[in-house]
């Protein structure tokens, strides 16, 4: 049996609303001079907050698979073991790519400035 369509809509648009709300928060906090963290730093660090956030991010997509399409939708089984495992496929391919571009990102923004100006002027009078 299918849920109405009037009760997925509104459940959809809850989360929608949620998700926002929580957007808003972090932004109004973040220009209110909400204050830096005081942490540790370095490598370390930085891997240990990039680990928090995807596995964050993996359990919040594993809350909106369990609750959307087993508690409304009436799927489960296969469907929710191929939702799991193909987000954490998915994970396993993003996650390097991201830390690649990230470090060349660094890594460009690292150069010295006469190196790009001087890269930028030859490339120019090509």
């Amino acid at each position: 049996m299918r849920p109405p369509t009037a009760l997925v809509l509104s459940m959809t648009t809850v989360g929608y609303l949620l998700l926002m709300a929580t957007l808003a928060l972090g932004l109004r906090l973040r220009r209110a001079g909400a204050p830096a963290e005081t942490g540790r730093r370095g490598r370390p660090a930085l891997l240990r907050r990039i680990a928090g956030t995807v596995l964050g991010g993996w359990a919040l997509l594993v809350v909106v698979l369990v609750g959307y399409y087993v508690g409304l939708a009436g799927l489960g089984g296969g469907f929710l073991r191929d939702g799991l495992t193909g987000s954490a496929a998915l994970l396993a391919v993003a996650l390097p790519l991201f830390a690649l571009a990230s470090w060349l990102a660094e890594r460009r923004r690292r150069r010295p400035a006469s190196r790009r100006n001087r890269r930028r002027d030859r490339d120019r009078f090509r």
